[in-house]
């Protein structure tokens, strides 16, 4: 889900992607219907310049369609009524090759991607190739992201609990060369399941199924691959558990990890089913003072940044809340479910929402 200054993006289960505009009184702009879907879509991403988006699944092709102007046409039907662009990912041709989160860099020129095959791919648009290829995760990375506007630091978070810092101008794509991670962040027991950076090329957050999201400082935080693999692993606190279905076995107690480098915890919101997401809000009219994410629990919940306190539970969902968009100047945040409606929840105090059925 994104919510930009007129239009409100956000995914479907059943295997479509509608945006609508924000400032027209919620009209809906475009509904996508995907193709080329595996069980599900799993991420969404818009460009740079707002032109074109992206949408991937548990496959190896990532799929492109220009967005046009608002008086375009409405239904999007892959190849039929618009072109929607394949963007193949893997050259080599896995079967069972999949996507699971996508970042297109702030010069527009590639996109990133992480996989469950333990590895971020970098896409070059303009060739339409994989210009390289990163591993060093030791399980599927489900989140990825630009650590500032410039396409040169990459963020990767995956099931290994791992989050590893990637320098691009040190990335080679020649045979036989081996990409290594510039460092490691270390706090999280359980897996990756969304990356959020400040945009300051210092800070950013990540959430995660040990129920908890943690906010990092990249000059205090970040370990060398050395470093990491030196410390000892016997101490640290892990369950042999399914989030997609199971609850989390630790919930109640306060598990932490023994070598967390990380600046702050928040805690509160559940994290289960699916990848949920976390945000900052935004710098024009909060100064990225707070941090926001949607929860199994069916609600919305914000911290202070400084404090670490929880602020609010916004209630009104009736299932799951996956994701979550703050409006970048106005008071008004946006959260999708799988009830099957979108919210928008404004002042005072975020209380009132108004309820879009999809």
């Amino acid at each position: 889900m994104q919510l930009d200054c007129c239009c409100l993006l956000f995914v479907l289960q059943d295997q479509r992607v509608r945006l609508y505009d924000v400032e027209r009184d919620w009209e809906l702009r475009k509904d996508v219907r995907a193709r080329g879907i595996r069980w599900t879509i799993t991420d969404t991403c818009l460009s740079p310049d707002q032109r074109f988006l992206l949408y991937s699944s548990i496959s190896p092709t990532v799929h492109l369609l220009a967005l046009g102007a608002s008086w375009d046409v409405v239904e999007s039907l892959a190849n039929v009524t618009e072109v929607h662009e394949s963007l193949d990912f893997d050259p080599d041709g896995h079967e069972r090759f999949g996507i699971w989160s996508l970042a297109w860099s702030g010069d527009g020129r590639e996109i990133i991607a992480g996989t469950n095959n333990e590895s971020v791919y970098i896409y070059d648009v303009a060739t339409s190739t994989i210009n390289a290829k990163v591993t060093g995760h030791r399980d599927d990375v489900n989140a990825v992201t630009y650590l500032d506007s410039t396409p040169n630091l990459i963020l990767s978070g995956s099931d290994d609990s791992m989050i590893k810092l990637w320098d691009r101008r040190l990335v080679s794509n020649e045979p036989g060369s081996r990409n290594k991670a510039v460092g490691t962040m270390v706090g999280h027991t359980e897996g990756i399941t969304h990356l959020n950076s400040r945009g300051d090329g210092r800070y950013f957050i990540s959430n995660s199924k040990d129920q908890c999201i943690k906010l990092w400082d990249t000059r205090k935080s970040l370990r060398s691959e050395r470093e990491t693999a030196a410390l000892p692993r016997e101490s640290i606190p892990q369950f042999n558990w399914d989030y997609r279905w199971m609850a989390y076995p630790a919930r109640g107690y306060d598990v932490r990890h023994p070598h967390d480098a990380s600046v702050m915890t928040y805690r509160g919101h559940q994290v289960h089913q699916t990848l949920i997401r976390a945000y900052f809000s935004p710098s024009h009219t909060t100064g990225q003072r707070f941090i926001y994410a949607g929860s199994a629990d069916c609600c919305v919940y914000l911290w202070d940044v400084v404090t670490g306190k929880m602020l609010h539970r916004l209630r009104h969902h009736r299932s799951l809340v996956r994701d979550v968009g703050w409006h970048p100047y106005e008071p008004m945040i946006g959260s999708v479910s799988w009830d099957g409606t979108a919210m928008v929840w404004g002042p005072p105090n975020f209380t009132g929402p108004k309820s879009k059925p999809v």
